[in-house]
């Protein structure tokens, strides 16, 4: 093994990217279960020294071939695939399986080892890796092999999740691979040159400063992607409505916090022609950028009607139809509620599709708001009816998306519909923004202040007393 070459290698960025990005994980882990944290005791220290060797002994010797340029990048992109990716698939999936409270850092040890050949690897690998993944999840929580107990077919709940979480990973990929195809042009031009270099070995020099360059062109393209996501997350923010002023004979507050830059819920709070309050909150599958697009695309079509006459239902079926129009073969959904809301009548009346169960207090009592009708996206014939409800002055109307009652604390459990419900009895009495505050606190304390798992958005409307 030559020296020269050697240090070649451990100066690619890939080389790093894996014995750091092993090393990372492995020291992590091995602190936090040094310190008895909880959900750590099935891992073994053996286990995560040997992902750390497991790591540096595959970036050497096969970044190595590519450094003296014995290999070139397709053919190292293959070798590399089946002898580090596929290995480190199988382990991510099982710290999941074994670690499930620490889903976000290991879906950041998945997302950054494919940053290192981000350009060079085919859509195919990308598509490959995902479900290779995905299987691995799927065997080890529906069969227990793991050693943890396995999800049965009657926990509707948890396979519903299972299943949501597979379809995001497989997107979310799909959606690297794109990316990454558009890349891949440049690194071809890696390869012409590191095959010219066996020809001509005066060219070595300035092959190799080239493919820095273009190195540095992949870094930098990564950050444009990461300043995109910036950017697409301050565009969805303006298309919400913010400061509720000039509704000052309504007391509205709303809050929303996407799970990640950007995220899959959007509301709309308008006020029509005739006075009445029109409420409008939709919760897209998806998170990040999938389910950002979507809500782009029920921003554009719920313009279009949200002036108009019609009543909620008939404008949920508007909506239904043209979303299925344009995106049926693409098996989009999203769930929705629309409420029209008359305090000088006393009169709300609402269309849910396919919504969570949302809530009015009236009276000091609580009336559910239940669905209506089928997500939007299932098919184009859905029929969407109304609902009417009588009002009072002092009234409150909550509206939320299901990532309320799905957030978890450290033991598993749900926040769920009960503890909502007990908490809205203790503070019925305080102003819309004194409620938001309160749910999103008990929230927080709940899940110990860990990171939201879903897009959440909470909107409250009290009729004035005056």
């Amino acid at each position: 093994m030559n020296f020269f070459h050697l240090k070649k290698t451990f100066k690619l960025p890939v080389t790093l990217n894996w014995i750091f990005g092993g090393a990372f994980v492995s020291l992590l882990f091995s602190i936090l279960k040094f310190y008895d944290t909880e959900g750590l005791e099935k891992v073994s220290y053996f286990e995560l020294i040997l992902f750390l060797a497991a790591n540096a002994g595959a970036a050497i010797p096969l970044n190595y071939q590519l450094a003296n340029g014995r290999w070139n990048l397709q053919k190292w992109m293959k070798i590399s695939f089946f002898c580090w990716y596929i290995p480190m698939l199988l382990f991510n999936a099982w710290l999941t399986v074994q670690v499930p409270d620490f889903l976000v850092v290991m879906l950041t040890a998945l997302y950054a080892s494919y940053l290192a050949p981000f350009g060079m690897m085919e859509r195919r690998y990308f598509i490959f890796g995902a479900l290779i993944y995905s299987f691995c999840l799927f065997l080890f929580y529906f069969t227990g092999i793991a050693g943890t107990s396995p999800i049965r077919l009657r926990d509707r709940t948890l396979v519903i999740f299972f299943f949501i979480f597979v379809l995001t990973v497989l997107l979310y990929f799909y959606w690297m691979s794109i990316t990454s195809g558009f890349l891949k042009s440049q690194s071809s031009k890696v390869q012409k040159l590191l095959r010219a270099s066996r020809k001509d070995k005066r060219k070595l020099s300035e092959e190799r400063k080239t493919i820095e360059e273009l190195m540095a062109q992949l870094n930098k393209s990564l950050h444009i992607i990461k300043k995109d996501l910036l950017t697409a997350k301050r565009i969805q923010k303006s298309i919400l409505p913010s400061g509720f002023e000039e509704y000052s004979d309504l007391d509205i507050r709303a809050e929303y916090i996407p799970k990640d830059e950007v995220g899959g819920d959007f509301y709309d709070i308008t006020r029509t022609n005739g006075g009445t309050y029109r409420l409008f909150l939709a919760d897209a599958t998806g998170h990040g950028v999938q389910g950002a697009l979507i809500t782009m695309a029920i921003k554009v079509g719920y313009e279009f009607v949200k002036h108009s006459g019609k009543r909620p239902g008939e404008i949920l079926e508007i909506l239904n139809s043209d979303f299925v129009s344009k995106f049926k073969t693409l098996n989009l959904y999203y769930t929705c509620i629309l409420a029209d809301l008359d305090p000088e009548k006393g009169i709300l009346r609402y269309s849910s599709a396919g919504h969570p169960e949302q809530i009015l207090l009236h009276n000091s009592e609580f009336y559910p708001l239940q669905n209506t009708g089928r997500m939007i996206g299932l098919s184009p014939a859905s029929i969407y009816k109304d609902k009417i409800l009588k009002i009072l002055p002092g009234d409150k109307i909550f509206l939320f998306s299901d990532g309320l009652f799905e957030e978890l604390n450290s033991n598993k459990e749900f926040y769920g519909k009960e503890r909502l419900h007990s908490l809205l009895k203790t503070f019925k009495e305080k102003s819309s923004q004194e409620i938001v505050d309160i749910v999103l606190g008990d929230l927080e304390k709940f899940t110990e202040g860990r990171k939201f798992q879903d897009d959440l958005t909470i909107i409250v409307a009290q009729i004035p007393t005056d």
